[in-house]
Protein backbone atom coordinates (compact mmCIF):
# COMPACT_ATOMS: atom_id res chain seq x y z
CA UNK A 1 0.00 0.00 0.00
CA UNK A 2 1.65 3.55 -0.58
CA UNK A 3 1.70 5.86 1.83
CA UNK A 4 -0.55 8.91 0.45
CA UNK A 5 -4.05 6.33 1.08
CA UNK A 6 -2.95 5.12 3.99
CA UNK A 7 -2.28 8.59 5.66
CA UNK A 8 -5.02 10.53 4.72
CA UNK A 9 -7.62 7.77 6.48
CA UNK A 10 -5.64 8.50 9.66
CA UNK A 11 -5.89 12.28 9.29
CA UNK A 12 -9.65 11.63 9.15
CA UNK A 13 -9.81 9.30 11.79
CA UNK A 14 -7.82 11.80 13.98
CA UNK A 15 -10.17 14.88 13.07
CA UNK A 16 -13.12 13.07 13.85
CA UNK A 17 -11.74 11.72 17.34
CA UNK A 18 -11.13 15.15 18.13
CA UNK A 19 -14.79 16.97 17.14
CA UNK A 20 -16.32 13.98 19.53
CA UNK A 21 -14.38 14.94 22.36
CA UNK A 22 -15.07 18.90 22.10
CA UNK A 23 -18.81 17.36 21.95
CA UNK A 24 -18.72 15.83 25.00
CA UNK A 25 -16.94 18.69 26.78
CA UNK A 26 -19.55 20.90 25.62
CA UNK A 27 -22.77 18.53 26.96
CA UNK A 28 -21.03 18.33 30.74
CA UNK A 29 -21.62 19.92 34.16
CA UNK A 30 -24.89 21.57 35.09
CA UNK A 31 -25.81 25.68 35.58
CA UNK A 32 -25.00 26.34 31.76
CA UNK A 33 -21.87 26.04 32.68
CA UNK A 34 -19.24 25.40 29.49
CA UNK A 35 -15.96 23.53 29.84
CA UNK A 36 -13.09 24.25 27.49
CA UNK A 37 -10.48 20.69 27.07
CA UNK A 38 -6.83 21.51 27.15
CA UNK A 39 -5.55 22.05 23.49
CA UNK A 40 -3.77 19.00 22.21
CA UNK A 41 0.12 20.33 22.05
CA UNK A 42 1.37 16.67 19.94
CA UNK A 43 2.09 17.32 16.37
CA UNK A 44 0.81 15.65 13.66
CA UNK A 45 3.48 13.15 12.19
CA UNK A 46 4.51 13.32 8.53
CA UNK A 47 4.20 10.76 6.36
CA UNK A 48 7.40 10.01 6.47
CA UNK A 49 7.80 9.83 9.49
CA UNK A 50 4.70 7.63 10.07
CA UNK A 51 5.69 5.20 6.77
CA UNK A 52 9.43 4.82 8.42
CA UNK A 53 7.74 4.07 11.73
CA UNK A 54 5.97 1.33 10.76
CA UNK A 55 9.19 -0.40 9.39
CA UNK A 56 9.70 1.25 5.75
CA UNK A 57 11.21 3.26 3.02
CA UNK A 58 10.33 6.74 2.36
CA UNK A 59 11.11 6.91 -1.42
CA UNK A 60 12.22 9.84 -3.73
CA UNK A 61 9.02 9.57 -5.72
CA UNK A 62 7.04 10.45 -2.04
CA UNK A 63 5.62 7.45 -1.86
CA UNK A 64 6.40 4.32 0.82
CA UNK A 65 7.44 1.10 0.30
CA UNK A 66 6.10 -0.90 3.26
CA UNK A 67 8.24 -3.36 5.44
CA UNK A 68 6.83 -6.13 3.67
CA UNK A 69 7.75 -5.06 0.33
CA UNK A 70 11.13 -4.20 1.56
CA UNK A 71 11.38 -8.03 2.88
CA UNK A 72 10.38 -9.30 -0.79
CA UNK A 73 13.44 -7.07 -2.19
CA UNK A 74 15.79 -8.32 0.08
CA UNK A 75 14.68 -11.93 -0.44
CA UNK A 76 14.90 -11.48 -4.54
CA UNK A 77 18.54 -9.74 -4.23
CA UNK A 78 19.78 -12.64 -2.00
CA UNK A 79 18.29 -15.23 -4.18
CA UNK A 80 20.14 -13.98 -7.28
CA UNK A 81 23.52 -13.36 -5.23
CA UNK A 82 23.18 -17.18 -4.43
CA UNK A 83 21.31 -18.13 -8.65
CA UNK A 84 24.53 -16.02 -10.14
CA UNK A 85 27.35 -17.98 -7.31
CA UNK A 86 25.82 -20.93 -8.11
CA UNK A 87 26.25 -20.69 -12.14
CA UNK A 88 29.83 -19.42 -11.74
CA UNK A 89 30.23 -22.38 -9.02
CA UNK A 90 28.92 -24.94 -12.10
CA UNK A 91 31.06 -23.25 -14.56
CA UNK A 92 33.96 -23.71 -13.10
CA UNK A 93 33.44 -27.04 -11.81
CA UNK A 94 32.39 -28.31 -15.22
CA UNK A 95 35.91 -26.95 -16.69
CA UNK A 96 37.92 -28.90 -14.42
CA UNK A 97 39.44 -31.71 -16.28
CA UNK A 98 42.51 -33.90 -17.09
CA UNK A 99 44.26 -31.63 -18.50
CA UNK A 100 43.05 -28.50 -16.17
CA UNK A 101 45.63 -26.08 -14.51
CA UNK A 102 46.03 -26.26 -10.86
CA UNK A 103 44.90 -22.31 -11.41
CA UNK A 104 41.44 -23.88 -13.11
CA UNK A 105 41.27 -26.14 -10.16
CA UNK A 106 41.82 -23.63 -7.46
CA UNK A 107 39.16 -21.10 -9.44
CA UNK A 108 36.75 -24.15 -9.12
CA UNK A 109 37.44 -24.19 -5.31
CA UNK A 110 37.16 -20.53 -4.78
CA UNK A 111 33.59 -20.06 -6.56
CA UNK A 112 32.04 -22.82 -4.40
CA UNK A 113 33.43 -21.41 -1.17
CA UNK A 114 31.80 -18.40 -2.59
CA UNK A 115 28.35 -19.70 -3.22
CA UNK A 116 28.52 -21.42 0.42
CA UNK A 117 29.10 -17.96 1.56
CA UNK A 118 25.86 -16.21 -0.93
CA UNK A 119 23.81 -18.75 1.28
CA UNK A 120 24.76 -18.14 4.00
CA UNK A 121 24.44 -14.74 4.00
CA UNK A 122 20.88 -14.99 2.93
CA UNK A 123 19.27 -13.93 5.97
CA UNK A 124 15.81 -13.33 4.36
CA UNK A 125 15.26 -16.51 3.06
CA UNK A 126 13.46 -19.66 4.65
CA UNK A 127 15.58 -22.25 6.09
CA UNK A 128 13.88 -24.88 3.43
CA UNK A 129 14.65 -23.11 0.82
CA UNK A 130 19.07 -22.49 1.98
CA UNK A 131 19.14 -25.90 2.77
CA UNK A 132 17.58 -26.59 -1.02
CA UNK A 133 20.30 -24.32 -2.37
CA UNK A 134 23.41 -25.95 0.33
CA UNK A 135 22.25 -29.55 -1.36
CA UNK A 136 23.33 -27.94 -5.21
CA UNK A 137 26.38 -27.09 -4.17
CA UNK A 138 27.66 -30.21 -1.94
CA UNK A 139 26.51 -32.27 -5.20
CA UNK A 140 28.72 -29.53 -7.38
CA UNK A 141 31.31 -30.24 -4.84
CA UNK A 142 30.94 -34.03 -5.29
CA UNK A 143 31.24 -33.63 -8.67
CA UNK A 144 34.60 -31.59 -8.21
CA UNK A 145 35.97 -34.06 -5.90
CA UNK A 146 35.60 -36.60 -8.84
CA UNK A 147 37.08 -34.58 -11.34
CA UNK A 148 39.69 -34.16 -9.13
CA UNK A 149 40.54 -37.86 -9.12
CA UNK A 150 40.52 -38.42 -12.66
CA UNK A 151 42.84 -35.56 -12.76
CA UNK A 152 45.64 -36.82 -10.43
CA UNK A 153 45.32 -40.14 -11.43
CA UNK A 154 45.69 -38.64 -15.29
CA UNK A 155 48.58 -36.41 -14.20
CA UNK A 156 50.20 -39.73 -12.17
CA UNK A 157 50.11 -41.90 -15.60
CA UNK A 158 51.19 -38.91 -17.44
CA UNK A 159 54.29 -38.09 -15.39
CA UNK A 160 55.04 -42.07 -15.40
CA UNK A 161 54.44 -42.23 -19.09
CA UNK A 162 57.04 -38.83 -18.99
CA UNK A 163 59.62 -40.22 -16.90
CA UNK A 164 59.64 -43.54 -19.09
CA UNK A 165 60.12 -41.52 -22.12
CA UNK A 166 62.84 -39.29 -20.60
CA UNK A 167 64.42 -42.61 -18.85
CA UNK A 168 64.59 -43.92 -22.44
CA UNK A 169 65.92 -40.77 -23.93
CA UNK A 170 68.66 -40.68 -21.17
CA UNK A 171 69.62 -44.35 -21.84
CA UNK A 172 70.14 -43.52 -25.33
CA UNK A 173 71.59 -40.52 -25.44
CA UNK A 174 74.32 -41.79 -22.54
CA UNK A 175 75.06 -44.43 -24.76
CA UNK A 176 75.89 -42.19 -27.91
CA UNK A 177 78.22 -38.84 -26.28
CA UNK A 178 81.16 -39.04 -27.70
CA UNK A 179 84.21 -37.12 -26.27
CA UNK A 180 84.76 -34.58 -29.35
CA UNK A 181 86.78 -35.15 -31.93
CA UNK A 182 91.16 -35.52 -31.46
CA UNK A 183 91.98 -31.90 -33.50
CA UNK A 184 90.15 -28.72 -33.78
CA UNK A 185 89.22 -28.83 -37.35
CA UNK A 186 86.99 -31.20 -36.80
CA UNK A 187 88.56 -34.50 -38.47
CA UNK A 188 87.24 -37.65 -37.44
CA UNK A 189 89.41 -40.17 -35.33
CA UNK A 190 88.58 -44.08 -35.34
CA UNK A 191 84.96 -44.04 -34.03
CA UNK A 192 85.01 -40.68 -32.51
CA UNK A 193 81.92 -38.45 -34.37
CA UNK A 194 82.72 -35.07 -34.90
CA UNK A 195 81.64 -31.89 -36.40
CA UNK A 196 82.57 -28.71 -37.70
CA UNK A 197 82.04 -25.22 -39.37
CA UNK A 198 82.73 -25.92 -43.17
CA UNK A 199 81.71 -22.26 -44.03
CA UNK A 200 79.79 -19.25 -43.45
CA UNK A 201 76.44 -20.61 -44.45
CA UNK A 202 76.77 -24.44 -43.37
CA UNK A 203 77.86 -26.98 -40.86
CA UNK A 204 78.88 -30.37 -41.62
CA UNK A 205 78.44 -33.36 -39.60
CA UNK A 206 80.65 -36.26 -40.01
CA UNK A 207 80.22 -39.58 -38.77
CA UNK A 208 82.23 -43.16 -38.92
CA UNK A 209 85.44 -42.55 -40.51
CA UNK A 210 85.15 -39.39 -41.47
CA UNK A 211 85.14 -39.79 -45.41
CA UNK A 212 83.52 -37.02 -47.43
CA UNK A 213 80.78 -39.96 -48.48
CA UNK A 214 80.03 -40.03 -44.61
CA UNK A 215 79.11 -36.23 -44.36
CA UNK A 216 76.13 -34.61 -43.70
CA UNK A 217 75.69 -30.88 -44.99
CA UNK A 218 72.94 -28.54 -42.48
CA UNK A 219 70.93 -25.94 -43.49
CA UNK A 220 70.27 -22.64 -41.54
CA UNK A 221 66.67 -23.52 -39.82
CA UNK A 222 65.89 -19.96 -39.79
CA UNK A 223 62.57 -20.74 -38.13
CA UNK A 224 63.67 -21.91 -35.19
CA UNK A 225 65.51 -18.83 -32.88
CA UNK A 226 68.15 -19.53 -30.60
CA UNK A 227 69.18 -17.29 -28.05
CA UNK A 228 72.65 -15.63 -28.09
CA UNK A 229 74.69 -17.61 -25.30
CA UNK A 230 77.42 -14.76 -23.18
CA UNK A 231 77.23 -12.37 -26.42
CA UNK A 232 78.04 -14.99 -28.95
CA UNK A 233 75.06 -15.29 -31.63
CA UNK A 234 73.31 -18.52 -31.73
CA UNK A 235 71.54 -20.43 -34.96
CA UNK A 236 70.46 -23.65 -35.51
CA UNK A 237 71.37 -26.14 -38.40
CA UNK A 238 69.12 -29.36 -39.29
CA UNK A 239 68.72 -31.89 -42.24
CA UNK A 240 66.05 -31.38 -43.68
CA UNK A 241 66.34 -27.20 -42.32
CA UNK A 242 63.08 -27.97 -40.32
CA UNK A 243 64.06 -31.89 -39.24
CA UNK A 244 65.58 -33.04 -36.23
CA UNK A 245 67.26 -36.17 -37.13
CA UNK A 246 70.19 -34.43 -37.47
CA UNK A 247 70.66 -31.25 -35.73
CA UNK A 248 73.45 -29.06 -34.55
CA UNK A 249 73.52 -25.49 -32.27
CA UNK A 250 76.02 -23.03 -33.13
CA UNK A 251 77.34 -20.19 -31.56
CA UNK A 252 79.51 -17.52 -33.42
CA UNK A 253 81.13 -14.52 -32.28
CA UNK A 254 80.09 -12.41 -35.11
CA UNK A 255 80.97 -8.82 -34.80
CA UNK A 256 77.92 -6.75 -36.09
CA UNK A 257 78.31 -3.85 -38.61
CA UNK A 258 79.33 -0.18 -37.43
CA UNK A 259 79.03 3.21 -38.57
CA UNK A 260 82.87 4.06 -40.10
CA UNK A 261 83.73 7.23 -42.32
CA UNK A 262 81.64 9.25 -44.76
CA UNK A 263 81.28 7.79 -48.16
CA UNK A 264 82.56 9.99 -49.98
CA UNK A 265 85.21 13.33 -50.60
CA UNK A 266 88.97 14.24 -50.98
CA UNK A 267 91.24 11.27 -51.93
CA UNK A 268 93.67 12.92 -49.98
CA UNK A 269 91.75 13.12 -46.97
CA UNK A 270 91.70 10.17 -44.66
CA UNK A 271 88.07 11.04 -43.47
CA UNK A 272 86.58 9.87 -46.56
CA UNK A 273 86.42 5.76 -47.53
CA UNK A 274 85.59 6.73 -50.61
CA UNK A 275 87.11 9.33 -53.39
CA UNK A 276 83.73 10.22 -55.79
CA UNK A 277 84.35 11.21 -59.74
CA UNK A 278 81.28 13.29 -60.97
CA UNK A 279 79.71 12.11 -57.29
CA UNK A 280 80.04 8.75 -58.16
CA UNK A 281 82.89 5.89 -57.68
CA UNK A 282 83.54 2.52 -60.00
CA UNK A 283 82.93 -0.81 -58.38
CA UNK A 284 85.85 -2.77 -58.69
CA UNK A 285 84.61 -6.20 -58.12
CA UNK A 286 87.34 -8.65 -58.85
CA UNK A 287 88.86 -6.39 -55.14
CA UNK A 288 88.46 -8.81 -52.20
CA UNK A 289 85.48 -8.09 -49.83
CA UNK A 290 83.43 -5.74 -52.36
CA UNK A 291 80.87 -8.44 -53.14
CA UNK A 292 79.99 -8.64 -49.66
CA UNK A 293 79.41 -4.55 -49.80
CA UNK A 294 77.09 -4.96 -52.51
CA UNK A 295 72.87 -5.00 -52.61
CA UNK A 296 70.46 -4.76 -54.94
CA UNK A 297 67.13 -3.67 -54.21
CA UNK A 298 64.45 -5.81 -56.01
CA UNK A 299 67.00 -8.83 -56.46
CA UNK A 300 66.00 -11.25 -53.57
CA UNK A 301 67.64 -14.81 -55.54
CA UNK A 302 69.58 -16.89 -53.40
CA UNK A 303 71.86 -18.31 -56.16
CA UNK A 304 72.50 -17.53 -60.12
CA UNK A 305 72.85 -14.21 -62.13
CA UNK A 306 70.57 -11.89 -62.61
CA UNK A 307 70.84 -10.21 -66.21
CA UNK A 308 70.09 -6.30 -66.63
CA UNK A 309 69.70 -5.42 -70.29
CA UNK A 310 68.96 -2.11 -71.78
CA UNK A 311 65.30 -1.25 -73.48
CA UNK A 312 64.48 -2.91 -76.11
CA UNK A 313 63.37 -1.06 -78.72
CA UNK A 314 65.32 1.63 -77.02
CA UNK A 315 64.11 4.71 -78.86
CA UNK A 316 66.14 7.32 -76.48
CA UNK A 317 69.30 5.42 -77.44
CA UNK A 318 69.59 4.43 -73.81
CA UNK A 319 73.51 3.28 -73.16
CA UNK A 320 73.62 2.93 -69.37
CA UNK A 321 71.54 0.23 -67.25
CA UNK A 322 70.86 1.97 -63.53
CA UNK A 323 70.02 -0.68 -60.49
CA UNK A 324 68.84 0.78 -57.09
CA UNK A 325 70.25 -0.53 -54.32
CA UNK A 326 73.36 0.35 -51.28
CA UNK A 327 76.97 0.02 -50.97
CA UNK A 328 78.86 -0.73 -47.86
CA UNK A 329 75.40 0.26 -46.28
CA UNK A 330 75.09 3.36 -47.95
CA UNK A 331 71.43 3.72 -49.96
CA UNK A 332 72.30 5.26 -53.73
CA UNK A 333 72.22 3.88 -57.50
CA UNK A 334 74.26 1.55 -59.71
CA UNK A 335 74.78 2.20 -63.03
CA UNK A 336 76.43 -0.01 -65.80
CA UNK A 337 77.80 0.44 -68.99
CA UNK A 338 77.41 -3.02 -71.06
CA UNK A 339 80.42 -3.91 -72.73
CA UNK A 340 78.16 -6.14 -75.23
CA UNK A 341 75.06 -3.58 -75.54
CA UNK A 342 72.99 -6.69 -76.43
CA UNK A 343 74.29 -8.92 -73.67
CA UNK A 344 73.23 -6.36 -70.85
CA UNK A 345 75.24 -6.45 -67.43
CA UNK A 346 74.65 -9.38 -64.83
CA UNK A 347 74.74 -9.67 -60.99
CA UNK A 348 75.53 -12.92 -59.61
CA UNK A 349 75.03 -14.25 -56.33
CA UNK A 350 78.04 -14.67 -54.19
CA UNK A 351 78.52 -16.19 -50.59
CA UNK A 352 77.70 -12.29 -49.26
CA UNK A 353 76.18 -9.97 -51.87
CA UNK A 354 76.62 -9.83 -55.16
CA UNK A 355 79.66 -10.26 -57.64
CA UNK A 356 78.70 -7.46 -60.65
CA UNK A 357 80.16 -8.48 -64.39
CA UNK A 358 79.66 -7.47 -67.96
CA UNK A 359 80.60 -3.86 -68.11
CA UNK A 360 81.95 -0.91 -66.06
CA UNK A 361 79.80 -0.56 -62.62
CA UNK A 362 79.44 2.60 -60.91
CA UNK A 363 77.89 3.44 -58.19
CA UNK A 364 76.44 7.37 -57.37
CA UNK A 365 75.60 7.23 -53.62
CA UNK A 366 72.16 9.10 -52.56
CA UNK A 367 73.73 10.89 -49.79
CA UNK A 368 78.30 11.09 -50.12
CA UNK A 369 77.79 12.35 -46.28
CA UNK A 370 76.50 8.89 -45.29
CA UNK A 371 78.43 7.12 -42.64
CA UNK A 372 79.31 3.75 -44.62
CA UNK A 373 79.05 0.38 -42.50
CA UNK A 374 81.22 -2.04 -41.94
CA UNK A 375 81.39 -5.55 -44.07
CA UNK A 376 79.65 -8.63 -42.42
CA UNK A 377 82.16 -10.17 -39.80
CA UNK A 378 83.91 -13.35 -42.06
CA UNK A 379 86.39 -14.39 -39.41
CA UNK A 380 85.32 -15.52 -36.17
CA UNK A 381 85.47 -18.64 -33.75
CA UNK A 382 82.59 -20.61 -33.07
CA UNK A 383 81.29 -23.53 -31.59
CA UNK A 384 78.47 -25.76 -30.53
CA UNK A 385 77.07 -29.09 -30.29
CA UNK A 386 75.59 -31.88 -32.69
CA UNK A 387 73.02 -34.67 -32.53
CA UNK A 388 72.26 -37.57 -34.92
CA UNK A 389 69.31 -39.62 -34.26
CA UNK A 390 68.79 -42.77 -35.83
CA UNK A 391 65.93 -43.49 -38.84
CA UNK A 392 64.13 -46.00 -36.48
CA UNK A 393 64.76 -43.37 -33.18
CA UNK A 394 66.44 -46.08 -31.01
CA UNK A 395 69.68 -44.71 -31.07
CA UNK A 396 71.59 -41.31 -30.49
CA UNK A 397 74.70 -39.99 -31.61
CA UNK A 398 75.81 -36.60 -30.12
CA UNK A 399 79.41 -34.50 -29.59
CA UNK A 400 80.07 -31.03 -29.85
CA UNK A 401 83.09 -28.96 -31.77
CA UNK A 402 84.88 -25.18 -32.14
CA UNK A 403 86.25 -23.85 -35.06
CA UNK A 404 87.37 -20.76 -36.75
CA UNK A 405 84.93 -19.35 -39.37
CA UNK A 406 86.23 -17.81 -42.16
CA UNK A 407 89.33 -19.82 -44.29
CA UNK A 408 91.22 -22.21 -41.95
CA UNK A 409 91.76 -19.72 -39.34
CA UNK A 410 95.33 -19.85 -39.71
CA UNK A 411 95.86 -16.49 -39.64
CA UNK A 412 94.19 -15.68 -36.89
CA UNK A 413 95.61 -18.47 -34.53
CA UNK A 414 97.13 -17.54 -31.43
CA UNK A 415 101.46 -16.90 -31.73
CA UNK A 416 104.54 -16.08 -29.90
CA UNK A 417 102.93 -17.31 -26.43
CA UNK A 418 105.70 -18.52 -24.63
CA UNK A 419 107.70 -14.98 -24.62
CA UNK A 420 104.44 -13.59 -22.53
CA UNK A 421 104.02 -13.80 -19.02
CA UNK A 422 101.41 -12.58 -16.53
CA UNK A 423 97.74 -13.64 -16.58
CA UNK A 424 94.14 -13.27 -18.88
CA UNK A 425 90.96 -13.79 -17.97
CA UNK A 426 88.08 -15.42 -20.45
CA UNK A 427 84.77 -15.24 -20.24
CA UNK A 428 81.92 -16.69 -22.50
CA UNK A 429 79.29 -19.75 -23.10
CA UNK A 430 79.29 -22.87 -23.35
CA UNK A 431 76.59 -25.30 -24.38
CA UNK A 432 76.15 -29.53 -25.48
CA UNK A 433 74.46 -32.68 -24.24
CA UNK A 434 73.65 -34.30 -21.55
CA UNK A 435 72.49 -37.52 -20.03
CA UNK A 436 71.84 -38.92 -16.30
CA UNK A 437 70.58 -42.56 -16.80
CA UNK A 438 69.46 -44.86 -13.99
CA UNK A 439 68.29 -47.77 -14.36
CA UNK A 440 67.84 -48.88 -10.54
CA UNK A 441 65.35 -45.88 -9.62
CA UNK A 442 67.91 -42.59 -9.66
CA UNK A 443 67.57 -39.54 -11.68
CA UNK A 444 66.66 -40.00 -15.71
CA UNK A 445 67.24 -36.73 -17.27
CA UNK A 446 68.86 -35.47 -20.34
CA UNK A 447 69.02 -32.55 -23.41
CA UNK A 448 70.78 -29.80 -24.14
CA UNK A 449 72.04 -26.81 -22.27
CA UNK A 450 73.43 -23.73 -22.02
CA UNK A 451 76.39 -22.24 -19.25
CA UNK A 452 78.92 -19.80 -18.45
CA UNK A 453 82.77 -20.51 -19.10
CA UNK A 454 85.61 -18.95 -17.02
CA UNK A 455 89.34 -19.57 -18.50
CA UNK A 456 92.36 -18.24 -16.25
CA UNK A 457 95.72 -17.99 -18.32
CA UNK A 458 99.02 -17.78 -17.32
CA UNK A 459 101.26 -17.25 -19.50
CA UNK A 460 104.42 -16.84 -17.34
CA UNK A 461 104.00 -20.66 -16.76
CA UNK A 462 102.01 -21.37 -20.19
CA UNK A 463 99.27 -23.25 -18.28
CA UNK A 464 95.12 -22.79 -18.27
CA UNK A 465 92.50 -23.41 -16.95
CA UNK A 466 88.54 -23.12 -16.32
CA UNK A 467 85.52 -23.66 -14.37
CA UNK A 468 82.11 -24.01 -16.20
CA UNK A 469 78.94 -23.34 -14.44
CA UNK A 470 75.19 -21.46 -14.02
CA UNK A 471 73.80 -24.68 -16.13
CA UNK A 472 70.56 -24.25 -17.65
CA UNK A 473 68.27 -26.81 -18.85
CA UNK A 474 66.50 -26.44 -22.52
CA UNK A 475 63.37 -26.99 -19.99
CA UNK A 476 64.61 -23.59 -18.71
CA UNK A 477 65.03 -25.05 -15.16
CA UNK A 478 68.65 -24.74 -13.48
CA UNK A 479 71.34 -27.45 -12.79
CA UNK A 480 73.37 -27.65 -9.67
CA UNK A 481 76.07 -28.64 -11.85
CA UNK A 482 79.66 -26.89 -12.45
CA UNK A 483 82.63 -28.61 -14.55
CA UNK A 484 85.96 -28.09 -13.47
CA UNK A 485 88.46 -27.69 -16.53
CA UNK A 486 91.92 -29.06 -14.79
CA UNK A 487 95.22 -27.18 -15.27
CA UNK A 488 96.39 -27.87 -18.92
CA UNK A 489 98.90 -26.73 -20.92
CA UNK A 490 98.74 -23.76 -23.45
CA UNK A 491 101.75 -23.98 -26.63
CA UNK A 492 103.44 -21.01 -28.07
CA UNK A 493 100.59 -21.24 -31.13
CA UNK A 494 97.62 -21.24 -28.05
CA UNK A 495 97.22 -24.93 -28.56
CA UNK A 496 95.20 -25.88 -25.16
CA UNK A 497 96.64 -29.57 -24.47
CA UNK A 498 98.90 -31.31 -22.24
CA UNK A 499 100.34 -31.35 -18.92
CA UNK A 500 103.53 -28.96 -19.69
CA UNK A 501 105.65 -31.73 -19.83
CA UNK A 502 107.99 -31.13 -23.53
CA UNK A 503 105.97 -33.69 -26.05
CA UNK A 504 102.88 -34.03 -23.86
CA UNK A 505 99.56 -32.83 -26.18
CA UNK A 506 97.46 -35.39 -24.20
CA UNK A 507 94.31 -33.73 -23.43
CA UNK A 508 93.88 -33.05 -19.38
CA UNK A 509 91.21 -34.39 -17.67
CA UNK A 510 88.04 -32.41 -16.33
CA UNK A 511 85.94 -32.83 -12.88
CA UNK A 512 81.96 -32.77 -13.03
CA UNK A 513 80.41 -31.37 -9.55
CA UNK A 514 76.31 -31.89 -9.04
CA UNK A 515 74.53 -30.76 -5.86
CA UNK A 516 78.07 -29.94 -4.36
CA UNK A 517 79.38 -32.95 -4.72
CA UNK A 518 82.43 -33.56 -6.90
CA UNK A 519 83.00 -36.94 -9.03
CA UNK A 520 85.87 -38.11 -10.14
CA UNK A 521 88.29 -36.89 -12.59
CA UNK A 522 87.42 -37.68 -15.96
CA UNK A 523 86.83 -37.07 -19.47
CA UNK A 524 88.48 -34.76 -21.11
CA UNK A 525 89.04 -31.02 -22.45
CA UNK A 526 90.94 -29.07 -25.08
CA UNK A 527 90.75 -25.55 -27.03
CA UNK A 528 92.50 -22.97 -29.00
CA UNK A 529 93.38 -19.31 -28.04
CA UNK A 530 92.88 -16.88 -31.40
CA UNK A 531 93.52 -13.43 -32.39
CA UNK A 532 96.33 -11.48 -30.67
CA UNK A 533 95.93 -8.29 -29.79
CA UNK A 534 98.05 -5.47 -30.37
CA UNK A 535 99.83 -6.24 -26.81
CA UNK A 536 100.16 -10.24 -27.94
CA UNK A 537 97.81 -11.21 -25.73
CA UNK A 538 94.81 -13.55 -27.14
CA UNK A 539 91.52 -12.00 -27.25
CA UNK A 540 89.41 -15.30 -28.04
CA UNK A 541 89.13 -18.82 -26.95
CA UNK A 542 87.20 -22.06 -27.78
CA UNK A 543 87.17 -25.66 -27.03
CA UNK A 544 85.35 -28.66 -26.17
CA UNK A 545 84.71 -30.69 -22.99
CA UNK A 546 83.67 -33.90 -22.26
CA UNK A 547 83.31 -35.29 -18.44
CA UNK A 548 81.50 -38.05 -16.57
CA UNK A 549 80.30 -38.31 -12.84
CA UNK A 550 79.23 -42.04 -11.41
CA UNK A 551 77.72 -44.64 -13.36
CA UNK A 552 75.50 -43.52 -16.44
CA UNK A 553 76.26 -40.05 -16.21
CA UNK A 554 78.07 -37.80 -18.74
CA UNK A 555 78.06 -34.81 -20.90
CA UNK A 556 79.93 -33.13 -24.27
CA UNK A 557 80.14 -29.35 -24.91
CA UNK A 558 82.01 -26.58 -26.03
CA UNK A 559 82.62 -23.52 -25.34
CA UNK A 560 83.54 -19.68 -26.42
CA UNK A 561 84.98 -16.56 -24.29
CA UNK A 562 86.75 -13.11 -24.58
CA UNK A 563 89.39 -11.85 -23.53
CA UNK A 564 87.99 -9.42 -20.02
Amino acid sequence: MKFREKSISKFYAFALAAVFAIALAGCGGGGGSTATAPPDETPMPTPQEMCEGDGGRWNADMTCTTAAELMMERQAAQRSAISTAIGTATNAVNAVGNDSTDAEVSAADSALANARSAIAAAGDLSAEEKAANTGTVDALATVLAGAKTARMEAMDAAEMAANMAMAATAAKLYAGIYAPAADATGTDIGDVHAAYNADDSAIVVTMGDGTATNATTLSEDKKTMVAANHGWAGKRYADPAGGDSVEAVVYSDVEAPKPGKKFGGAAANNEFEYALTNGMITVATDTAGVPARIALTGVTRTAGTETFKLPDPNPQGATMITVPGSFHGVSGTYSCTPSTPADGCSASVAARGFTLAGGTWMFKPGDPNARVMSSMDTMYASYGWWLHKSADGKSYTASAFFDYKGGDGSAELASGLDTLNGTATYMGGAAGKYALSSSTGGTNDAGHFTASVTLEADFTDNMISGTIDNFMGADGMARDWSVELMDTAVSAAGVIAGDGTTGNTARQKTKWTIGGTAGAASGEWTGQLYENGTDRVPKTAAGTFFSMYGMGNSMVGAFGANKK
